[in-house]
């Protein structure tokens, strides 16, 4: 006599349980690498602003930038344009091409101190400053940047203000960081 073993229920029960829960696991990874990816790039920004010497002074604006890599890569080819106003800058983003600067390579973690200089002459014909808080220079511009490990182009659009208040602001070299909406670089 052969003797047939019973199966009972509870086995296929156990069965189908593993299988959705290895199945969801699966799952859970592949999102979890997915989001890594997104999350691991260079993140290149300007940390602060400030100008070298004062806009009274000045023949033309030079702007001293500290800039630091926040990401996990390395960002290669990074360089930075500036402009300046009085008023809030161009909202189409017409960066100044021409005060063009390269400054390398930055590897994860790197800050660095760059110049960024205008090409116009300052006339200093500057507003007369007001306690109304309603003349303002404006400094803008932007970072461009490579990921190394997605070589994926990336930018950090950025802006400064120093408010004529006082004529002692037109010799100050502080710059307040600014965040102005309109002002996409292209």
């Amino acid at each position: 006599m052969t003797e047939t073993k019973k199966v009972e229920p509870w086995t296929f029960f156990i069965a189908a349980l593993a299988l959705v829960v290895s199945g969801l696991s699966w799952w859970d990874v592949h999102e979890q690498v997915r989001l890594a990816r997104g999350q691991i790039r260079s993140y290149v920004q300007v940390v602060e602003m400030r100008l070298v010497e004062p806009i009274s002074d000045a023949s033309f604006i030079t702007l001293q930038a500290r800039i630091k890599n926040f990401g996990q890569t390395a960002a290669v080819n990074v360089y930075g344009e500036m402009d300046y106003a009085v008023g809030i800058p161009d909202p189409k983003g017409e960066g100044n091409q021409a005060s063009r600067r390269t400054f390398g390579s930055m590897g994860p973690g790197l800050e660095r101190t760059v110049i960024l200089r205008s090409n116009r002459i300052n006339r200093r014909n500057w507003p007369l400053p007001s306690i109304r808080g309603d003349r303002v220079a404006y400094f803008f511009g932007t970072i461009w940047f490579t990921d190394d490990t997605t070589h994926d182009e990336r930018k950090d659009d950025w802006c400064y203000k120093l408010p004529l208040r006082t004529e002692v602001d037109l010799k100050r070299i502080e710059l307040e960081a600014f965040d102005i909406l309109s002002y996409k670089s292209k």
